[in-house]
């Protein structure tokens, strides 16, 4: 039992490090070094960017709420996943992270693509707009897994 805990932890943790890694990486990382791109690549650079995050990061949750039942269930029982506590909390915000993530990678990259200008032409007041706001949902992102992090120190702390 002590080993397929291990093995459901590990696995656990290695989607966490990918899920947030990847939400930390976007606003401090990421949006800073786009200016050293050529302004006409940025919309494609982001949007490939964009597809392959969207893409693990849908692997990596499913690996945090599969393994995270499974590791609830084999350490306290069923019961203990319905009751109102800190991993309550923590599923609340992974949710909230989730939703975002979506809205991010689905929603407003999209549309910042579709919304870029042309080589030599101003940006839309519209473009600007949906670029705030991805740098803004990115910060969320950002703040959303730093919660769960220091949530999952809670839980896991002696």
């Amino acid at each position: 039992m002590h080993l397929y805990i291990a093995i459901l932890f590990w696995l656990h943790e290695l989607g966490i490090s990918i899920w947030v890694g990847s939400s930390l990486l976007m606003p401090l990382l990421i949006l800073p070094t786009l200016p050293a791109i050529d302004p006409a690549g940025r919309p494609k650079f982001m949007e490939a960017l964009s597809k392959r995050l969207a893409a693990l990061n849908m692997i990596a949750i499913a690996v945090v709420v599969l393994t995270g039942i499974l590791q609830t269930r084999a350490i306290f029982g069923l019961q203990y996943l319905l009751g109102i506590n800190l991993l309550v909390i923590k599923i609340i915000v992974a949710v909230l992270m989730i939703a975002n993530g979506v809205y991010v990678g689905l929603v407003l990259a999209r549309k910042s693509v579709a919304l870029a200008p042309t080589p030599g032409q101003p940006p839309s007041a519209e473009f600007l707009k949906t670029q705030r706001l991805l740098v803004t949902h990115s910060w969320i992102q950002a703040g959303l897994s730093v919660i769960v992090l220091f949530l999952v120190g809670l839980l896991t702390a002696p």
